[in-house]
């Protein structure tokens, strides 16, 4: 095996691990490995190694969520592990608390700024040298973009250390791209790790569904078996971004949240009857409805806006507040989640959506809305993490204004067009049937 020195302390390293730590020219760096596979190790050493390479500087790291930060990096749950501020301490960088509200941790040859995912203010603030995800495949997008923003002043470095949990931006942000945009990515399972109990992995393997098994051990990404939006064809249905005539109607489907709100703007072609997905709206934090509704005007500008659907039957305070600055949203026609998430099923079937694929964050949604798997493998009726798709809400409230008309082909109903109801009652197709 490779052997590192970084003195004090002499470590041994995978081959992907030693890979990982000697380049010191892409932009981003990717560790995909199993779980108990030395990842968050590996994010120790490569921040030991680079902040003795370029001193003075400051750097970022964060986990999925304070729970985590506080387990795995404030605390260590693995007992051979250190925390982070014993492994400094032990590699004599001398670490200490400069701010604990804020979680600023110095050291001999630089600051470490530690943030969650869940609170993306803790993830903000000055330009970075280089930044630390552990465990990214839990995290949305935002989190991944944030930590490219931070070091780009400074041409830093991005490191990624995670087991595949989906097929999402992980996957086709990182993953696929290999070997291009200055991404390195290096891979490897868990029983790969010398020490790690081959009884434990094969236990797993025997009791884990095949997917799961290959995502959590081997480092493979696989289809999830709770995928809701498994319909969603992106050979046929992603296509490259061109100019929506403005002959086109379009629809906007709304979710609401003072801190997430979100939208998705679709347009149809008369001719077809097929929509185009051709703009998301995702901002974050810190706008009022007067500024959404501004981006709303210029986004929708020289467009025939048909209608404007979202939220819940409870949220119809929201609406007004939208209304009264001159933009109307209607309550859905129906409020049931899984009869709209029917609709989209429907239409996916049928590939009545297009999708621009330069939306990045609603493919991230699309590519990751699951159902919670219990333990035999089987997935439940509850949405995994359920308050985070907010594109994915925004477009299920305006896909099932829609009605659909059908054809017998052979024996079975088939979605021929999607018309507008205005009868929340309305029952949808048998084709809308999840899958």
């Amino acid at each position: 095996m490779p052997t590192a020195t970084l003195p004090p302390i002499k470590i041994e390293l995978l081959l992907g691990q030693a890979k990982l730590l000697d380049d010191l020219q892409s932009s981003v760096l990717a560790a995909l490995a199993g779980t108990g596979g030395g990842k968050t190790a590996l994010g120790y050493w490569w921040l030991h190694s680079r902040m003795e390479r370029y001193p003075g500087n400051t750097w970022g790291m964060a986990e999925p969520t304070f729970g985590l930060l506080e387990k795995v990096i404030i605390n260590s749950s693995d007992p051979g592990r250190p925390s982070l501020v014993e492994y400094l301490a032990g590699a004599r960088h001398h670490p200490v608390w400069t701010n604990k509200q804020q979680l600023i941790l110095s050291t001999d040859w630089g600051q470490i700024y530690l943030g969650s995912a869940d609170n993306p203010d803790s993830m903000q603030g000055a330009a970075l040298r280089g930044y630390w995800l552990d465990e990214p495949g839990l995290m949305r997008l935002q989190a991944y973009q944030t930590a490219l923003q931070r070091v780009s002043m400074m041409q830093g470095q991005v490191l990624l250390t995670t087991t595949p949990y989906n097929l999402g931006w992980l996957k086709t942000e990182v993953a696929d791209q290999k070997g291009s945009k200055g991404i390195h990515v290096e891979s490897w399972r868990s029983i790969d790790r010398p020490g790690f109990p081959r009884e434990a992995y094969e236990e797993m393997k025997r009791k884990l569904p095949t997917w799961r098994f290959a995502m959590l051990y081997d480092a493979r990404f696989e289809h999830p078996a709770g995928q809701i939006y498994g319909e969603f064809n992106e050979a046929t249905c992603l296509v490259d971004r061109f100019e929506i005539p403005k002959t086109w109607l379009v629809y906007v489907g709304h979710d609401f949240g003072a801190s997430n709100p979100a939208a998705v703007f679709f347009a149809q072609d008369p001719a077809t009857g097929l929509f185009w997905a051709f703009q998301e709206y995702l901002p974050g934090p810190g706008r009022s409805v007067f500024q959404h509704v501004e981006e709303f005007k210029k986004i929708t500008a020289g467009y025939q806006v048909i209608a404007r659907l979202g939220g819940s039957h409870q949220e119809d305070e929201v609406r007004q507040a939208y209304t009264a600055q001159g933009w109307h949203i209607q309550e859905p026609n129906n409020n049931d989640v899984e009869t709209q998430i029917l609709a989209v099923t429907g239409a996916h079937q049928q590939n009545k959506i297009k999708v621009f694929r330069d939306l990045v964050n609603y493919l991230d949604e699309k590519r990751t809305y699951s159902r919670k798997v219990g333990p035999d493998g089987v997935p439940t009726d509850e949405i995994e993490d359920k308050a985070k798709f907010h594109l994915m809400d925004a477009e299920r409230y305006i896909i099932s204004y829609f009605r659909p008309d059908t054809v017998e082909q052979n024996g079975a109903a088939m979605v021929q067009d999607l018309r507008p109801s205005h009868n929340r009652d309305r029952e949808y197709s048998q084709s809308f049937r999840r899958g």
